[in-house]
């Protein structure tokens, strides 16, 4: 015991501060959620699907939903078993830094601890390890499969096939180590061939089933995020670069050594290729949908033992011999709080925000299964937890993930339309065509993603889809919330499907609905407004709507009453105009209008009602408190 603890006393340092940062931002990601709907699926004896009776891959991590198909089988929680192994793996990734380090660094321990450390504090691996994605158990037979590969162990066999199990990714790992040897010994790399051809062949059932099965050996989201175009790689320029800037110190770990080359040991020129080749690989795919660096895992220790090695290099070049380990120590500091520093705003952001996404859309998928009793279907762009709070219930994946035609038959991108989103493929004739009770937007009433901003381009969408919502608190110790919409079918969807209305009234739409977020309700209504001016009639009610409500904002209810009786004309289904309109009735005690509207909300949004009525009560009251009501 005194042995291991005086060779391993690091990791004793190391580790905690891991998990410490790691049940800080505990959560899990939305896509976790849609492995766990496969494995639901499973058990519940509807195959390895996420719609019953639909065969397609819509999951990259093969590997990771039978392992937690297992711990189901075993009558155990597969999502708490996600959790707990993300982290383990997380750590498995620290404990393996350390042990390369020591490589790297000769045994010197010294310098092994500050490349650990760095780790320790890379807020990003914890921030993956316990989400419930393969990332970390990825991320660590990614790594197991280098440190194996320097060691030469036939083991590397076993890491490497489980590295593909879990993801396809798994192939880069095995090409990298080839390309690494062919590199360093210039001559046919036995070694690594010899290793990756055995696991070729042991893998070759998995392969064959994922044939039989799902029809393709090629997941389908690989059809549904790759494009291979100027964008994906200028995307993929910039997912590196905030990478490197967060925890590559603008590229220091990688230039630095690459001067010394030279001097570089066997084991660190390897480091560095697989360093620099892996990011190139990132770079041409185009980074990743999801942000806080989670395609940069498998390298993150390496990385940081490069960044170290770099500080040794230019330390035994500038610094005296006696200052080297005091000039080191304090340089670590430094990085240490630049390691945390850095990505420190954009990793708490996200976390922020994912937290509360599952939350809203766990909230709205539970409500909506409550006031619709229904075998509903639903079409949206975020399956993850709504689509497992929802198992039985036809999901519709809007940006293909799991929907093949769209993934493989999306509509060629639209001129004039200007999105962020990375998910770009979208088939509004194949959703409108299959006539989803609900469709769902990522950001509520505003279409965000090409797929949403297209469905505004058919009348079909426009006319017969009208939203409904549920009342949401972000935060449970607070009175105030918001609601959350969801597009509600009012009628027969029928065809011909054909695109009548111009691109540039739903960008208008959309910049005016951008404009009211940031609470600037002039702007928003001129904008809204131009968005009329371009659209043939009949008018989408809610771009009319939401003029009135921004007139009500600035307290020019005579303009926000009339424009509210306008959307009613158009459609009496639009709730929203209904309660505004039944607000205002309330407030100037106008009976017979305000039991016009009640009728309409108690028809439209019934659960919605009795909230809304103890809104008003409560408001009124205060009001007479105040004297400004008798």
């Amino acid at each position: 015991m005194k042995k291991f603890i005086r060779n391993y006393w690091p990791l004793l340092l190391t580790l905690p501060i891991y998990t410490y940062i790691a049940y800080k931002l505990n959560f899990i990601q939305d896509d976790a959620y849609i492995s766990y709907r496969y494995v639901a699926n499973f058990l519940n004896g509807h195959g390895l699907v996420y719609n019953i009776g639909e065969r397609i891959e819509g999951f990259t991590n093969f590997g990771w939903v039978v392992y937690l198909i297992l711990w189901g089988g075993l009558g155990l929680n597969y999502i708490l078993a996600s959790v707990i192994t993300g982290y383990l793996c997380g750590a498995g990734i620290i404990v393996l830094t350390y042990l390369l380090a020591l490589k790297v660094f000769e045994k010197n321990k010294f310098y092994a601890t500050l490349a650990t450390l760095l780790m320790a504090f890379n807020l990003s691996l914890a921030y993956w390890s316990p989400a419930g994605l393969e990332t970390a158990a990825f991320g660590f037979f990614a790594m197991l499969s280098f440190y194996l590969f320097i060691k030469r162990s036939w083991w590397l066999v076993f890491s490497m096939l489980m590295a593909v199990w879990i993801r396809p990714d798994g192939v880069v790992i095995a090409g990298l180590i080839l390309i690494i040897e062919t590199i360093q010994n210039r001559k046919m790399p036995k070694f690594s061939l010899s290793c990756g051809a055995i696991a070729f062949v042991l893998s070759l059932p998995f392969v064959i089933f994922k044939y039989f099965y799902y029809g393709s050996i090629i997941p389908n989201p690989f059809y549904a995020k790759t494009g291979f175009n100027l964008t994906q790689f200028q995307n993929g320029l910039e997912y590196a670069g905030t990478f490197l800037s967060d925890y590559g110190f603008y590229g220091v770990g990688l230039l630095v050594p690459l001067l010394f080359y030279r001097r570089l040991s066997r084991i660190s020129r390897a480091i560095w290729w697989m360093t620099m080749i892996f990011t190139a690989y990132i770079v041409f795919i185009g980074g990743d949908v999801l942000k806080v660096h989670r395609f940069f895992v498998p390298v993150f220790g390496t990385s940081a033992i490069l960044v170290i090695l770099s500080l040794q290099l230019l330390a035994e070049k500038v610094v005296s011999h006696s200052w080297r380990t005091l000039v080191a120590f304090a340089t670590t500091l430094i990085l240490i709080a630049l390691t945390i520093y850095q990505p420190y705003a954009f990793v708490m952001r996200y976390n922020y925000f994912e937290k509360h996404f599952t939350d809203k859309m766990r909230v709205k998928a539970r409500d909506m299964k409550e006031a619709d009793t229904t075998d509903f279907s639903v079409a949206l762009p975020t399956i993850g937890t709504f689509g497992y709070e929802l198992i039985g219930h036809k999901i519709i994946d809007m940006v293909g993930l799991t929907d093949s035609t769209i993934a493989k038959h999306s509509d060629d991108p639209i001129p004039g339309m200007q999105t962020t989103w990375k998910e770009a493929k979208h088939n509004s004739v194949y959703i409108l065509s299959s006539s989803p009770d609900y469709i769902i937007f990522s950001t509520d009433l505003k279409p965000s993603a090409p797929a949403e901003r297209a469905l505004l381009l058919y009348p079909q969408f426009l006319q017969g889809y009208r939203s409904v919502g549920w009342f949401y608190k972000t935060d449970p110790m607070q009175s105030e919330g918001t609601l959350i919409i969801a597009y509600k079918r009012m009628q027969e969807i029928k065809g011909p499907f054909v695109p009548t209305y111009p691109v540039q009234w739903v960008e208008y739409y959309k910049e005016g609905l951008d404009a009211y977020g940031r609470g600037d309700m002039k702007e928003a209504i001129r904008l809204l407004e131009k968005s009329l001016q371009a659209s043939p009639r009949p008018y989408y009610p809610y771009a009319i709507y939401q003029m009135a409500y921004c007139n009500m904002q600035l307290n020019n209810h005579d303009r926000a009453i009339k424009l509210d009786e306008m959307v009613l004309q158009i459609d009496s289904t639009v709730y929203e105009a209904h309660k505004d309109l039944y607000l205002y009735a309330r407030a100037v005690g106008d009976t017979t209008n305000a039991n016009i509207h009640k009728k309409w909300l108690q028809k439209l949004v019934p659960w919605y009602w009795p909230r809304l009525e103890a809104m008003v009560e409560q408001g009124l009251a205060e009001q007479r408190a105040a004297g400004k009501l008798k």
